[in-house]
């Protein structure tokens, strides 16, 4: 049997400066191999245009204790998360350092006249903000963003759907919490997927976190 590995991961009090980068928004989520960039824990709460004459966008950026899946360089899956305690961290670190106009397009292409006008933590599910603006279910602890949008290219592709969400991109210490048992064909069927040229990214994380979530 080999191991099922969960990992912590958390801010570096002595590198709080490169802990959180930037919000990248995205368009699809993707199995990726580093700890730098968190496409996949949107899957569940895509972002809205919550005004649309103003060109606003609101979303999570960082969900708490949600297992987000990597894979190691040889392919072997893992499951990452953050606390609730990390997450206001991050939101702390990201004003503090200055990073609100520091954003991207699928963690490669910078982007500009787009700018944070809006960040909070959820208190209460029941009666944030997020639930007038049509979000349901957003856990206690989360991060929600709002941006302004003036680049007229994603807008474009904000209206289109084109562009789904929010993910971040930083640097984070790692401490493993909880190891289970999992047999090597748990293993095998997700390299197998991983391997396979005929899947598009999203189509190998749907089959992967089926696996992974049973």
């Amino acid at each position: 049997m080999d191991k099922k590995v969960i990992i912590e991961l958390f801010i570096d009090e002595e590198d709080q400066d490169n802990a959180l980068d930037m919000i990248s928004f995205v368009s699809a989520p993707a199995i990726e191999k580093n700890f730098m960039h968190f496409k996949e824990e949107k899957l569940k709460f895509d972002f809205k245009a919550t005004d649309e004459e103003k060109r606003i966008v609101t979303g999570p950026a960082m969900v708490p204790n949600q297992e987000i899946i990597r894979l190691d360089a040889e392919g072997n899956p893992y499951f990452v998360f953050f606390t609730e305690d990390t997450i206001l961290k991050a939101q702390e670190v990201f004003a503090k350092y200055g990073k609100t106009k520091s954003t991207n397009f699928e963690h490669e292409t910078g982007l500009r006249d787009v700018t944070v006008v809006e960040s909070w933590i959820v208190k209460d599910s029941k009666n944030d903000k997020s639930n007038a603006l049509g979000f349901k279910d957003i856990p206690a602890g989360t991060w929600m963003v709002s941006y302004k949008v003036d680049n007229q290219k994603l807008w474009e592709m904000v209206k289109s759907g084109e562009v789904k969400g929010f993910s971040i991109e930083g640097v984070f210490g790692q401490k493993v919490v909880e190891m289970k048992e999992a047999s090597k064909d748990y293993f095998k069927a997700v390299r197998d997927i991983v391997s396979n040229e005929a899947l598009s990214d999203v189509q190998k994380f749907d089959k992967v976190f089926q696996i992974l979530s049973k």
